[in-house]
């Protein structure tokens, strides 16, 4: 009977590679494909395939987490943005010359040495003029005189004067030193407005 039984028995048992698949390891396919960790988890601890089969199922479930993670990472939009010149703050702009060099100021610079040197020697800046240099200056000095604003009264002036008050006398016109040399007005001897003499 014994030889009955271990022959019977060896017909009702089927090669292990050919083992129908059970429910339980549906499910883990399944959950390997749904939720990766968790199924991963099942297959390994359950021990539903053989070490081949969780490998293959362990890879393919390993791809689907790299390409859902790769499609669901956020993809940052970059702007092209053209650079903008910006000179900084703090920089000391340059002449506005076409060519410049490091001695773009030298005339300058020796003008003020050499006044240096007749100052030091009790002269002024007129000893190192030359005369069409006199001349701008004293050009200048004279306009800057007939342009400045003196005061007169407006009926019968004699005089103009240097301030809108001058002593108890209230001088409500203003005009220039020109404009009072032209009319013939003498500056006033109390208050000394500008005056030009030739």
């Amino acid at each position: 009977m014994n030889g009955r039984n271990k022959t019977s028995t060896q017909y009702l048992r089927r090669p292990s590679g050919q083992r129908p698949m059970s429910g339980r390891g549906i499910l883990i396919i399944v959950l390997t494909a749904l939720i990766p960790p968790v199924g991963l988890l099942l297959l390994w601890r359950q021990g539903a395939f053989r070490a081949r089969g969780r490998m293959v199922i362990t890879a393919l479930a390993t791809l689907e987490m790299m390409l859902l993670g790769v499609l669901l990472t956020p993809r940052p939009e970059l702007t092209a943005q053209m650079p903008q010149p910006a000179a900084p703050v703090a920089v000391t702009q340059a002449p506005a010359e076409e060519n410049l060099s490091a001695l773009y100021n030298i005339e300058e610079l020796l003008y003020q040495e050499q006044l240096a040197q007749v100052v030091a020697a009790g002269g002024d800046e007129t000893d190192i003029m030359s005369d069409a240099q006199k001349d701008a200056a004293r050009e200048a000095e004279r306009e800057q005189v007939l342009n400045t604003t003196v005061y007169a009264v407006f009926r019968n002036a004699q005089r103009y004067h240097a301030q809108m008050v001058c002593g108890t006398q209230s001088n409500g016109r203003a005009l220039t030193v020109r404009e009072a040399m032209l009319e013939a007005l003498s500056p006033c001897p109390d208050c000394n407005p500008p005056v030009w003499t030739e």
